[in-house]
């Protein structure tokens, strides 16, 4: 089974207690500090992929650094994730998780991928248009991507709408060659 998958179902278990218990935000928030915790200690991300450790003291490790702060259900679902062995897809839990905060909450996310930086002005103005065009909140990442020469790359949702010159270009060359 995949890791998105694995990974979606723990998130959609935990996501659906949280919002009985009416503890979205605080669980989300939790989450955060996980996330943060990790990406600035690759040394906890070690420990609590380490096989050798049990998933006893790996929990007592996370009750020590986050129990004060975070919420019962949450360090209930971190100790259900250890036990069952799913450590290594805490990173992907919590970014589903996020997904399906972003859903409850009208929130979809976009990318643009341009050839060079646009104006601010030029982003809002997108970010308008989107919100717009798809009656949801819209939170637009970009990334500057020289290799398409002119245009953009908007991926939003599951639909990508390609309108760089370099994918025109490649095009030509198709029908040319073809």
């Amino acid at each position: 089974m995949s890791r998105q998958i694995v990974a979606g179902r723990y998130a959609g278990a935990l996501f659906a207690l949280a919002k009985e218990q009416n503890l979205l935000e605080p669980v989300e928030k939790d989450l955060r500090s996980l996330a943060d915790a990790l990406a600035a200690n690759p040394e906890l991300g070690l420990i609590l992929e380490n096989r050798q450790i049990g998933s006893g003291k790996k929990f007592q490790l996370l009750s020590e650094l986050f129990g004060k702060h975070f919420q019962e259900l949450t360090l209930n679902f971190l100790g259900v994730v250890l036990e069952k062995r799913r450590e290594a897809y805490l990173e992907e839990i919590v970014a589903s998780f996020q997904r399906e905060m972003d859903e409850f909450r009208g929130i979809m996310e976009a990318e643009i991928r341009t050839a060079v930086e646009l104006p601010e002005e030029s982003k809002k103005a997108l970010a308008e248009r989107l919100t717009k065009t798809t009656g949801k909140e819209v939170r637009l990442k970009y990334r500057v991507e020289p290799d398409l020469l002119a245009g953009a790359v908007l991926k939003i949702g599951d639909k990508v709408i390609d309108g760089s010159i370099a994918t025109r270009l490649k095009n030509l060359q198709a029908e040319l060659s073809g």
